[in-house]
């Protein structure tokens, strides 16, 4: 059993990637992280909805010197729930799933919970990378994305404890062609050592 822990932006290719490991690979691999929790949540209380500063998250559009931001600020609901993440992804591999955990990274405080929770299990951990042209353009051109919101994360999600295990850019390379490089990265490294790095430094 093993997982692939993906960290990146949003639009960054991250879930694309995860389904192209689930098309290509011969083991069975289950997707869980940020939107697996966010899709469980009431339109109103979260994004632009009305109720969503009383609720988990709100989006608070701003601009920087690239252009409009879209930062995401927790609700009062909102630690109590998404901090739960970790604690599903290790009921999962304590029962021997294979998984593939999409998530973004601000701060060490949620990766070091992962870390703690997933101790026991072999963890790839993968940054996702790609230019903020790319992912602007896919932000609007997918019609379902807070534009700016890559833009806010761009200088954050990569910051602070991120030894990687293997790192990919999607700005030119298809899902597909990633997806493969870390199958094939996973096939030569039995042992990978991110986690256990980070698990060092805590």
């Amino acid at each position: 059993m093993s997982i692939i822990f993906l960290n990146g932006c949003g639009s960054s290719g991250k879930t694309s990637i995860a389904r192209s490991i689930q098309h290509l690979s011969q083991e069975p691999w289950l997707r869980t992280g940020v939107d697996t929790f966010i899709d469980m949540l009431p339109n109103k209380f979260m994004g632009f909805g009305e109720c969503s500063k009383d609720g988990y998250f709100s989006f608070v559009p701003g601009t920087n010197d690239r252009g409009p931001t879209m930062n995401v600020e927790n609700g009062p609901l909102g630690p109590n729930f998404f901090d739960l993440a970790p604690d599903f992804a290790q009921m999962l591999a304590d029962k021997n799933h294979n998984l593939i955990i999409d998530e973004v990274l601000f701060g060490d405080d949620l990766l070091k919970a992962y870390v703690q929770k997933l101790t026991s299990h072999k963890v790839y951990f993968i940054g996702v990378f790609c230019d903020l042209e790319t992912m602007l353009e896919r932000e609007i051109l997918r019609g379902d994305r807070a534009i700016g919101l890559s833009n806010d994360q761009i200088d954050r999600v990569h910051d602070g404890i991120r030894p990687y295990d293997y790192m990919v850019d999607t700005s030119q390379k298809s899902p597909f062609t990633a997806a493969k490089e870390i199958l094939e990265y996973m096939k030569t490294t039995p042992d990978p050592l991110g986690f256990k790095t980070i698990g060092k430094m805590f």
